[in-house]
């Protein structure tokens, strides 16, 4: 018993070492989305950024993210516009208060040397697997995350279909973790 015991200590203590679990810091991220409006890129931000990160600084293939932003917050500069995106025909931010991601996932690509990540995207209530790459820069506070990924607004439910608006949103990460 004590043997076990010593066991998962050690163990618990190689893991504490080797991956820490970070917050994201939603002032000094940046989750920025671009979509053709009419032709012209129109792009907005979201913020309220939380959850949890674990990061493997000598191997991203134990690293986790966990994390939501908050539907509510969508901004493109033109109040009406995102008054109209909050509503339920776009986000439901009343119904679905929350984006969510978690990982299910996360391995090193041999051909391009980059760190990729799969995972859970939910928008309301719809959860769709996404894969993306993604590098981590280490700070003096933590680490500094970048990605980028498109997805299909309509797999999501968001919008109908629309000779003015596109289907196609890309979405790019640059996310502040921190403990």
């Amino acid at each position: 018993m004590i043997r076990i015991s010593l066991l998962v200590s050690c163990f618990m203590l190689f893991m504490q070492v080797n991956a820490q679990i970070f917050h994201p810091d939603d002032a000094a991220s940046h989750i920025r989305f671009t979509i053709k409006n009419f032709g012209i890129n129109t792009s907005g931000t979201l913020k309220g950024l939380q959850g949890e990160m674990i990061i493997n600084e000598q191997d991203c293939t134990k690293d986790y993210f966990n994390v939501t932003v908050e539907a509510a917050t969508v901004n493109t500069g033109i109040n009406a516009r995102d008054q109209h995106l909050r509503a339920s025909d776009y986000f439901d931010v009343e119904k679905f208060p929350e984006l969510h991601f978690i990982s299910t996932n996360v391995y090193k690509n041999l051909t391009d040397g980059m760190c990729w990540v799969t995972g859970k995207l939910t928008i309301k209530g719809v959860s769709k697997t996404i894969n993306f790459p993604f590098k981590v820069e280490a700070t003096s506070i933590g680490y500094r995350l970048q990605g980028q990924f498109t997805i299909n607004r309509l797999d999501f439910g968001v919008g109908s279909s629309s000779w003015v608006l596109a289907n196609t949103v890309l979405v790019q990460l640059n996310v502040m973790a921190v403990k």
